[in-house]
């Protein structure tokens, strides 16, 4: 999937290259949380992902084309579906260059990330 395909407009891929580091941290964060075999606990909270966010370098890996949709989609639709429901998932479905089904769970994950502010 192209990042610059119509679904994304230039401020949506400018806060994405802002979030992405802190999102990739929480997502390896959550699997070790889950009991996912093979990851680690990075032991990561808050202030972690806001140094992050702040530029240091950090590995960023796992589905960046799913996180970055539905990181993308929750800052459009959040307003008018704040939890994730058919409706969104439908229009979501629709709009999503890649396979959604086997990125649905990353999609799902990116849309309830919420950016610290």
């Amino acid at each position: 999937m192209n990042a610059r395909s119509k679904f994304y407009t230039e401020e949506d891929l400018t806060m994405w290259e802002r979030v992405k580091r802190s999102f990739a941290n929480d997502w390896e964060q959550t699997k070790a949380d889950f009991g996912v075999e093979g990851n680690r606990d990075m032991n990561q909270d808050l202030d972690d992902t806001v140094k992050q966010m702040a530029g240091s370098d950090n590995a960023f890996e796992n589905r960046e084309q799913a996180f970055r949709f539905g990181y993308t989609a929750q800052r459009r639709y959040q307003e008018s579906n704040p939890e994730w429901n058919d409706d969104l998932e439908q229009r979501l479905r629709a709009d999503y260059d890649g396979d959604y089904d086997a990125d649905r769970q990353y999609i799902q994950h990116a849309y309830g990330f919420r950016y610290p502010t």
